[in-house]
């Protein structure tokens, strides 16, 4: 049987993980083996996590655990208002590796009249989600995922709309049309991103070629998620897989072409370890 396997078009880092990468990099170099503190994780990856750690890097599951007087970064998901005034006051520097996009959501917010209603689309608790809703000026914040919690909104005056960068932009759109008819009034914001969107439209036609699609990446990655869930509902068996070793072994003794893709915070070393896996056991490009 011939065993072959497909990269997607458009995968792997996006241009606000690199920008991350790039900033803790050079705070990194710039502090020659002292310890560098990420208040929680700079991307959602294991991996990048990892390799920084053996770099001395900490990451801080609050700013409690950030020493005073340290060096600390922002991740690439933000931070609320009220977190962030405590991180600067105890830090003597703080470097900001929000993702452009998101930092302009949360200035989106911000800026929000305090007459207007704030709903986010988007995953509750997530720290995306979690910092745009924390730097709202608006007199209130609903947080969004289904057409239940749409339904479930109170009557609103001026509602705005944006949404989580990296959710399944259909869903989105879903929302914001079941948003328009509920509330005519609605004012919104684009928010997916663009390199979402790419890495999404990418794994829909992937899938359609491909029975197995493999999405490279980490479980509580957003974007990662959305592609292993958006494959699925185009009819292909889908799995995430941290690393090379979690692909199941049924899949590559029972497969005849593999579908690949990667998410938008996961390093192109993962990828090229699975295709070396894949390969390994008797897939060609």
């Amino acid at each position: 049987m011939s065993k072959r396997y497909i990269t997607a078009q458009v995968h792997g880092m996006c241009g606000g993980v690199f920008s991350a990468l790039r900033k803790l990099d050079e705070v990194v170099a710039a502090n020659c083996g002292k310890t560098v503190y990420v208040l929680h994780e700079l991307v959602h990856n294991t991996t990048v996590t990892s390799q920084y750690e053996a770099r001395n890097v900490c990451f801080a599951d609050s700013v409690d655990a950030i020493p005073a007087g340290a060096v600390a970064v922002i991740g690439a998901h933000g931070l609320d208002a009220g977190t962030e005034a405590i991180l600067r006051s105890r830090a003597k520097t703080v470097i900001d590796a929000t993702c452009p996009l998101v930092k302009k959501l949360q200035n989106i917010a911000a800026q929000l009249d305090k007459k207007r209603e704030l709903i986010i689309f988007g995953k509750s608790g997530h720290p995306e989600v979690a910092g745009v809703a924390g730097n709202s000026n608006a007199k209130e914040t609903f947080i969004v995922s289904s057409a239940a919690d749409i339904a479930a909104l109170p009557e609103l005056t001026a509602p705005f709309f944006i949404s989580q960068t990296t959710v399944d932009a259909a869903k989105s759109d879903a929302a914001l049309q079941l948003l328009k008819k509920r509330f005519p009034q609605l004012e919104y914001s684009a928010g997916v991103c663009d390199a979402s969107l790419k890495r999404q439209n990418a794994v829909i036609s992937l899938a359609k070629r491909c029975p197995v699609i493999i999405v490279a990446g980490s479980a509580h990655s957003s974007n990662a998620c959305r592609l292993r869930e958006i494959a699925a509902a185009q009819g292909a068996d889908s799995y995430l897989v941290d690393k090379a070793s979690d692909i199941p072994e049924d899949v590559l003794k029972n497969s005849s072409l593999i579908g690949i893709t990667s998410g938008a915070s996961t390093p192109e070393c993962v990828i090229n370890d699975i295709i070396h896996h894949l390969e390994q056991a008797g897939f060609s490009s």
